[in-house]
């Protein structure tokens, strides 16, 4: 499987979302669904992706509200993990599933 160029569902529970994987150096994410509510945030990201194995990627990118993220994304089980700081330095992580759309 090539997952560049390809959309992919998230699901960590609290948090649903796209990631359209553009390219090795681009992604973008919409998140579609936060604490039960229906969202429509989208935004495209600078990524640096790297190969740990084959479909198994470490991937960090900062968005424009300061946030920064590591996601380890896991294609061939369908498991992403994902850590991320606020500006405020708030670290969270989460476990969900990923799955091709």
């Amino acid at each position: 499987m090539n997952i560049i160029g390809n959309k992919f569902k998230v699901d960590f529970g609290m948090a649903k979302a796209i990631l359209h994987i553009e390219s090795e150096t681009s992604l973008t994410f919409t998140i579609t669904e936060k604490d039960d509510n229906k969202e429509d945030t989208k935004e495209t990201v600078a990524t640096e992706m790297t190969e740990l194995r084959p479909l198994l990627f470490m991937v960090t990118w900062k968005e424009q509200n300061g946030n920064t993220i590591t996601q380890v994304q896991d294609y061939e089980n369908g498991i992403i993990y994902s850590n991320w700081t606020s500006p405020a330095g708030e670290f969270t992580h989460a476990k969900g599933t990923l799955r091709p759309v």
